[in-house]
């Protein structure tokens, strides 16, 4: 399969910074992206050492063969966890950072998503789109039946995450392999886009762009920001071809 990759980030309307940090390579078949913390300081630290931490392991790596694609995942996550905890705690005014963090990774003809937080990756096929991954947050969590509610504090937001990476030394991520095929298109973003655009506006804007992928992301961007841009924006889209 070739894989081709378009993407972009915006601050938005109304943030002062932007704290979410992006990494794409088509050629090398990685995808990164990684929405810090608002509300706590040093969220643009935390998604920075999200997505270099996991281009060094990946960029490091001498070999991946497909049986040693997750473990590899969740070790390097693990690490990249572990390093943004110690950071905060050797820097008091950055303590308690955390961050999102999305990761694929097109390992012949198929794909591996990472997951934790509430950034997003998408499924775009034949007129239809998918959620592929799902958000770690307390209102998905309540209506899972995976947090009961008489166990939130009063002011518990639903956005408010449940799990990111920088608030636990234990690290839970979710991952997902999947089989390509030619003709798929995947959206990752972060919650940037999601909150200001709906899925099926999303799917309408992808639909109406097939041809033209390449300028997706900044279409998809400039929508959010019509609609508020309240908070940061980061889109990449890839492409499946065959060779």
């Amino acid at each position: 399969m070739r894989i081709r990759m378009y993407g972009e980030s915006d601050i938005g309307r109304v943030r002062k910074k932007n704290q979410d940090s992006v990494y794409f390579n088509g050629e090398q078949g990685i995808v990164v992206v990684a929405d810090g913390i608002g509300g706590r300081k040093g969220g643009e630290v935390a998604s920075q050492m999200a997505v270099r931490g996991l281009k060094k392991q990946f960029v490091e790596c001498e070999s991946l063969r497909h049986e040693s694609i997750i473990p590899f995942l969740a070790s390097s996550i693990d690490k990249v966890n572990q390093g943004i905890i110690e950071k905060g705690q050797t820097t008091p005014s950055i303590e308690g950072m955390g961050t999102t963090l999305n990761c694929l990774l097109f390992v012949g003809e198929k794909v591996y998503i990472a997951h934790i937080g509430d950034s997003r990756t998408y499924l775009y096929t034949k007129g239809q789109m998918w959620q592929m991954t799902v958000d770690h947050n307390v209102e998905v969590y309540v209506s899972r039946g995976w947090l009961p509610r008489e166990t939130l504090q009063g002011r518990s937001k639903p956005g408010a995450l449940v799990r990111a990476l920088g608030l636990s030394p234990e690290c839970e991520v979710d991952i997902y392999e999947k089989a390509l095929h030619e003709g798929e298109i995947y959206v990752t973003c972060s919650d940037g886009l999601t909150g200001m655009v709906d899925d099926r506006k999303i799917t309408a804007m992808i639909r109406e762009n097939e041809k033209r992928l390449d300028v997706l992301p900044r279409l998809l961007i400039a929508e959010a920001n019509r609609n508020g841009g309240k908070d940061n924006i980061t889109v990449v889209v890839t492409e499946v071809q065959k060779d």
